[in-house]
């Protein structure tokens, strides 16, 4: 019975002794060292659109910003649940730039990066498309700025300059009517970009592209594009047409289908919230 007790003891002891053993090598475990791929970002004006990972460090982060009127960050740490880890989220609260420093408060390590609040600019990822000015393959930034500056990059080399940039982009209403026995006018959003010579120093634009958004029909545009446009370029579809496109909303999926007028040309592509190029817009 003794030997029986002793040999019991002597289990419990091992167990233990193991137990205590992965414990010590769970908080003894090595933390890699913090650093970051960049230096450098960029955030669009009152939208939080890039965010940075945090994938290694101890995950205990705090931050520092030089000019809290330019950029507000955040961070979440709760980004894996097996391993430390987190997401520093930007949002532009002003045009300009300024440091941000984020300190992993275990180890000490920090790393300074400079952000850039940029205009605010819209995207139209092109996968479709037989109009020779906008081809399928590309991606259509529109910037929210004075000018309305719009640039167009091939999507297999975007890093490269622009193969279009113009300025003067604009949004417009223009109304048409069905063919039944008594034809309703109904609302139809555009767009046109104005083109300008190169070589003429004036301002006025030589010659202009307009599409149609389609709105209507079995092929149509979502038209929650419409509420993307309005909120990223501040385009006023009710002060343009007193609230006449009362479309009942389709589904979610950022689609827009464009058309110019009395031709065959159509284009198809989706609103995105992708970024342009760094070191492109002021």
């Amino acid at each position: 019975m003794n030997q029986l007790k002793f040999w019991h003891i002597a289990l419990l002891l091992s167990i233990w002794s193991l137990t205590s053993c992965s414990d010590d090598n769970n908080e003894n475990e090595a933390i890699t060292p913090f650093c970051l791929g960049d230096t450098y970002y960029e955030v669009r004006l009152g939208q939080e659109t890039n965010s940075i990972y945090i994938t290694n460090g101890s995950g205990d982060i705090s931050l520092a910003i030089e000019d809290e009127n330019i950029l507000q960050a955040t961070y979440n740490g709760k980004l894996y649940a097996d391993k430390p880890g987190g997401v520093v989220s930007l949002f532009g609260k002003q045009k300009g730039s300024t440091m941000l420093s984020i300190i992993d408060n275990m180890t000490g390590d920090k790393e300074t990066i400079e952000v850039k609040v940029t205009d605010c600019y819209l995207a139209y990822v092109i996968n479709d498309s037989n109009y020779p000015i906008l081809p399928a393959g590309t991606t259509l930034f529109l910037v929210n700025n004075q000018a309305q500056d719009y640039y167009l990059f091939d999507q297999d080399n975007i890093y490269n300059k622009p193969i279009l940039k113009d300025s003067g982009y604009e949004f417009f209403i223009t109304q048409n009517a069905d063919t039944g026995a008594a034809p309703t006018k109904y609302a139809i959003p555009n767009l046109r970009l104005n083109k300008h010579n190169p070589a003429d120093a004036g301002t006025t634009a030589s010659k202009f592209y307009d599409f149609q958004i389609e709105l209507y029909g079995e092929e149509a545009s979502s038209s929650y594009v419409l509420q993307v446009i309005q909120a990223y370029l501040g385009v006023d579809w009710e002060r343009l047409i007193n609230n006449a496109l009362t479309k009942s909303p389709a589904p979610i999926d950022m689609t827009m289908i464009l058309t110019v007028p009395d031709t065959d040309y159509r284009i198809r592509g989706i609103i995105s919230f992708v970024s342009i190029p760094k070191y492109i817009l002021d």
